[in-house]
């Protein structure tokens, strides 16, 4: 961080000097035209222009020697990082090529545009100007919602793999958040005038969009366990009240961010602790179950996450 001194210039004007770093980065010149917004008591400063000069990013990676896993991690931190163009070379494309091609599938806007025995090239169209955060937020919370729902039936109903499905939309979405935080860290000026976004809107949509991937990650888990799990009625039914417990905790939490109202967070955490305790209870009553375990670590790192959203609200959510 600088500091500069305010100079008086005339009679009815101040000037600050820029830093020349600053300057180079954004690679003006004398006479170039600046962007000043006030927001919340700052003064934004940005290139006016800026905008269609941004640097499109091309990635490439070698999958020789890897196995899908990292291949995917690579491909993904290529996409929240803003490249625009990935390249896969190597030897074992012919072997891969399937895998890969069902990796890029899980990113919004991401499409393969050229592939042969060497290498695939997808390419991202994404038009940021098209991306509505808002809409994003709810997509991926009405998703988990019906997770969390179609969870619930999950001892009359089998419907773990239509969840798992609906997981990897969760994920979509997830990745394009990252990918408009990281964006905004590196252009802070320029998703201020796209989005309105300051550093703490985006820190808070970052650990929104987390906690909701994980919500939905672990609601995918409890399914997979409750269909492997080997319970009476009467204890299905005491799991499926707490399961509602914890759904019905989401709803409000979301409830609590929309409205920005922290007074519906709190009266939510005010049931934290006696959850915890029912699901340890009900694991001590059941723990010769197969997959008990599994199935209320989930449970209650479901509960966790949820009330993690919680904690952002009542912390404050800047206007």
């Amino acid at each position: 961080m600088e500091y500069r001194k305010l100079i008086a210039f005339g009679k009815s004007s101040f000037v600050v000097s820029l830093p020349k770093a600053w300057v180079i980065k954004q690679k003006l010149q004398k006479g170039d035209t600046l962007y000043f917004k006030e927001q919340d008591g700052s003064l934004v400063l940005s290139p006016k222009e800026k905008e269609s000069a941004l640097e499109e990013k091309e990635g490439i990676i070698n999958i020789d020697g890897k196995n899908i896993r990292r291949i995917q991690r690579e491909l993904f931190t290529s996409y929240i990082k803003n490249y625009k163009k990935i390249t896969f070379v190597g030897n074992d494309i012919k072997e891969k090529a399937k895998l890969i091609q069902n990796s890029i599938q899980k990113l919004v806007a991401v499409e393969i545009i050229e592939q042969d025995s060497k290498k695939i090239i997808a390419k991202d169209f994404l038009n940021i100007d098209d991306i509505n955060i808002d809409q994003l937020v709810r997509k991926m919370d009405v998703i988990a919602k019906s997770m969390l729902e179609d969870c619930r039936n999950m001892f009359e109903e089998d419907t773990c793999e239509n969840i798992n499905f609906r997981d990897n939309d969760v994920n979509k979405f997830h990745f394009l958040i990252f990918r408009i935080v990281w964006f905004g860290l590196e252009n802070p000026s320029l998703v201020m005038k796209k989005f309105n976004l300051n550093s703490n809107n985006l820190l808070n949509l970052w650990w929104l969009a987390y906690s909701i991937e994980r919500i939905a990650d672990c609601t995918k888990r409890i399914a997979r366990y409750m269909q492997r799990t080997k319970l009476d009625q009467k204890s299905q039914q005491e799991f499926k009240e707490i399961l509602a417990s914890v759904g019905a905790d989401y709803i409000g939490m979301m409830k609590g961010y929309y409205a920005k109202d922290p007074e519906i967070v709190h009266q939510l955490l005010q049931n934290r602790e006696e959850t915890v305790k029912r699901c340890d209870t009900f694991f001590l009553q059941n723990k010769e179950a197969p997959f008990i375990g599994y199935l209320m670590d989930n449970t209650k790192a479901l509960l966790v996450n949820t009330h993690a959203i919680g904690r952002m609200i009542y912390q404050g959510i800047p206007e």
